[in-house]
């Protein structure tokens, strides 16, 4: 009689696997986020016009940007922490952590308003009163991502992954409506109100499993009494957060450097086949996810190689498309001739490839424990993609930034590709 080589205990025990759980939350999670996300796009592509695309392109990477640089970034620290603390009496000190990260927030905030005059140009010319409600944006952010960290710590990952999904699912239908009767203005309030009800349903799941009621003076108290802790956790905070926004100033430092230098209408011509060959992003997100813990755990190098494959297998028809039939993909979808969107589209979808690829690489390096490679490569990237938009978009237009966008991504997954392929040789001579 033949053993059956995986027994059916073993395979109840693996259903109640809280990893594989937890695993299968976050992938979910994380794709429906990103979906959401793009679609968000799509739906203001089409609502506001090429100007106010234009300008809407030319905001949020900076909101995204200060948000995470500000805020964002301290919220897995927290999480790293409350998780070594295992009493759950111990925990009063994470609301000492939201003022902290309301206060950056706020700085963060008034940071927006002044990038108006920093960066000058295009962004000189948007009103006041939008950097203003961007500015509100960010702040309401802090709360969302102060509940999100709490759960994270906690190890409540199945609540922690229904906040994205709630954020979003809310964002959608508020963007449409605000947007139809507000423009831009009304766009960026659809996100400060899904980031607050975000932060508003994370915070009764959080009352679930923690005591929340902490009086304002022991808030106030716990942030000297805890100051070191606190110390520890922002210091830990700022790589995570510098890396983050390096990854997210990569993707939209052309869109900043174009709304700068050529203003909102061009910057919303450049948006239109920007935004369509970022639609693949969606495909290497949804491998790299699960990548990662596989690296992590197996350590074999041919997952990377399926992946890359599986990546390759799925994008190529895709980026083949917007390749060819550039001209018609941007008529059908957004009903713009233009020749320089029609070539940035054909420029834009072989970078695209690279950049998937990318996050394919990076996936797999951060599970093989070298978390701090792709941080060094994208800091590189950044810098290179900034110098050569800021000299091609004045010499060429937006055709320029497409060019230097794709010079930037070749670069950095020549080079991370480069890195495994040395870890693997390494890997090879020791066994």
């Amino acid at each position: 009689m033949i053993k059956n080589p995986l027994p059916f205990g073993k395979l109840k025990n693996l259903k109640k696997d809280h990893l594989i759980k937890d695993s299968a939350y976050m992938v979910f999670s994380n794709i429906y986020s990103k979906g959401m996300a793009y679609l968000f796009y799509f739906i203001t592509a089409l609502i506001l016009g090429t100007e106010g695309f234009g300008i809407l392109r030319g905001l949020l990477p900076l909101m995204d940007t200060v948000t995470i640089f500000f805020c964002s970034g301290i919220a897995p620290s927290m999480a790293k922490y409350i998780s070594e603390y295992s009493n759950a009496k111990e925990h009063d000190w994470i609301f000492s952590v939201l003022v902290i990260m309301v206060f950056f927030s706020t700085l963060g905030a008034i940071f927006i308003v002044l990038l108006k005059y920093i960066l000058g140009g295009g962004y000189s010319n948007i009103d006041t009163t939008l950097y203003i409600v961007v500015g509100v944006a960010v702040l309401s952010s802090s709360f969302l991502s102060w509940s999100r960290g709490a759960l994270q710590g906690i190890l409540k990952i199945k609540d922690l992954s229904k906040t994205w999904i709630v954020e979003h699912s809310f964002k959608i239908p508020l963007v449409v409506v605000l947007s139809i009767y507000l423009g831009v203005l009304g766009t960026i309030l659809s996100i400060s109100l899904a980031y607050l009800l975000g932060g508003v349903f994370g915070f009764h799941l959080l009352k679930k499993h923690l005591n929340v009621n902490t009086s304002i003076r022991d808030t106030l108290n716990n942030i000297k009494e805890k100051k070191e802790l606190i110390k520890e956790i922002l210091l830990y905070a700022i790589p995570i957060a510098l890396g983050s926004a390096s990854y997210r100033l990569l993707n939209d430092l052309d869109s900043i450097i174009i709304m700068s230098l050529l203003g909102a209408q061009d910057n919303g011509i450049y948006g239109y086949p920007s935004l369509l060959s970022r639609g693949v992003f969606l495909f290497a997100s949804a491998i790299a996810i699960p990548l990662l813990p596989r690296m992590a755990k197996t350590k074999d190098f041919k997952n990377i190689k399926r992946a890359l494959l599986i990546n390759l297998i799925l994008i190529v028809p895709v980026l083949a498309v917007m390749f060819i039939f550039s001209r018609e993909v941007l008529m059908i979808f957004f009903g713009i001739d233009d020749y320089r969107a029609s070539l940035s589209l054909k420029i834009l979808s072989i970078s695209a490839g690279f950049m998937s690829s990318y996050t394919i690489c990076t996936s797999s390096l951060q599970g093989l424990g070298y978390a701090k490679i792709p941080l060094y490569i994208l800091l590189i990237g950044v810098l290179l993609n900034g110098i050569l938009n800021y000299i091609f978009v004045k010499n060429m237009g937006i055709i320029g930034g497409a060019y230097g966008t794709l010079i930037s991504s070749l670069f950095i997954f020549t080079v991370v590709f480069l890195y495994i392929e040395r870890i693997i040789k390494r890997d090879n001579k020791n066994n």
